[in-house]
């Protein structure tokens, strides 16, 4: 990538485009750090709950009102992501899935429930926490070309979003490239977390219900373990759950450590066909459905195959006390997603007029060229 993208003779990084963007993180997603990209993807849904003004709201809808509503919409965000995150920024599916997205946050904006802030300080937590997680636990740092493609990527998704870059230090005149955009979001996001991130009642309620989806069932008592281990991931700024001993600091992190080193130094590059796959790439049926091919705690959108009910991860899913594809008839959606599937079960199949009024917008945009054209 780093060769594709900074050969000599072709354009500099600040005329990075979207598609290629899309394309660089892609291959993070899929190639280099799938199983750290996945994780740090959940830690920051996780990470948004430490806001009030957002855990607030989220608590107040209803949605995670249980376990099962809780990693329903853990999988919902994580689709959504992955579906725009995946697929070319120009093509129907991004561009459907952003429209989703935009519909299920309208009716909050309209209330004034959810505020521009808010939404920026998600945006920079999509983008931020793969980089942190990335640096902190891979075998190799990001390279600048990267940097760049994750603040060119998420950028343009804010523009989508029609988000405000108002309170950035460099709105006034504009961002050389995705590195500095990404440097700016980082400034201010750690500024917001400093005065907004504090300790609610709401914000433990989001937690405790998240980690009820995650968590495994059993053995039995081995709960207080996993919440330790959860504790010492979150970091200090936004650990929810009391500070574990320091034993549980030098294991976890030695582990992660010795795991870096093995990659490093032991390990050949991933080839293409052993890519971690996400999403199906083609629908089936008559309503054109997609299979998600992953899950965590529950099996939201995976096909119920006979691997995915009696393989070996079956088997270690079933004594975790979890649910694999197939359980419980038709209610974790085995036949699969389309778009309006993803959202609250009181909005599923719904919003087609105003989600048609979104893409219509959002096809009159050049959403794959470069987003700092307008510097």
């Amino acid at each position: 990538m780093r060769a594709k993208y900074t050969a000599a003779g072709r354009r500099t990084l600040s005329d990075m485009t979207a598609e290629e963007a899309q394309d660089i993180l892609k291959t993070l997603a899929e190639l280099e750090f799938p199983g750290t990209y996945g994780l740090s993807m959940i830690m920051a849904i996780f990470r948004t709950y430490g806001i009030p003004t957002i855990s607030s709201l989220l608590v107040a809808t209803g949605e995670l009102k249980n376990s099962e509503t809780a990693s329903k919409r853990a999988a919902d965000t994580g689709l959504l992501i992955l579906e725009f995150g995946l697929n070319k920024p120009t093509s129907e599916r991004a561009i459907q899935a952003i429209a989703r997205m935009n519909f299920l946050h309208s009716r909050y904006q309209k209330a004034g429930k959810i505020t521009n802030n808010d939404l920026l300080y998600v945006l920079g937590i999509f983008v931020l926490e793969p980089v942190r997680w990335i640096s902190r636990y891979e075998w190799r740092s990001l390279t600048d070309v990267e940097l760049c493609a994750s603040g060119t990527f998420w950028k343009n998704l804010g523009d989508a979003m029609e988000i405000s870059y108002e309170p950035l230090s460099s709105s006034a005149k504009g961002w050389q490239d995705g590195l500095h955009w990404l440097s700016d979001i980082k400034q201010w996001s750690d500024e917001y977390e400093e005065t907004h991130m504090v300790p609610g009642e709401t914000n433990r309620k989001l937690a405790d219900s998240l980690l009820d989806s995650l968590l495994p069932r059993r053995p039995a008592g081995f709960r207080e373990l996993y919440m330790k281990i959860v504790a010492v991931l979150q970091g200090n700024r936004l650990r929810q759950y009391s500070e574990p001993p320091a034993i549980y600091h030098a294991v976890v992190n030695g582990i992660l450590y010795v795991r870096k080193l093995l990659l490093r130094h032991l390990m050949l590059p991933r080839p293409h066909f052993l890519r971690s796959q996400w999403i199906e790439a083609t629908p089936h049926g008559p309503n054109g459905h997609y299979f998600l091919f992953d899950y965590l705690a529950h099996p939201w959108y995976v096909k119920p195959s006979f691997m995915h009910r009696w393989g070996p991860r079956a088997w270690v899913s079933r004594l975790l006390g979890y649910k694999v594809p197939g359980d419980d008839g038709d209610k974790y959606f085995p036949h699969g997603y389309t778009i309006t599937d993803i959202g609250p079960q009181s909005l599923s199949g719904s919003g087609k007029e105003e989600m048609d009024k979104i893409q219509a917008r959002l096809y009159s945009l050049d959403r794959g060229a470069c987003p700092f054209t307008s510097r």
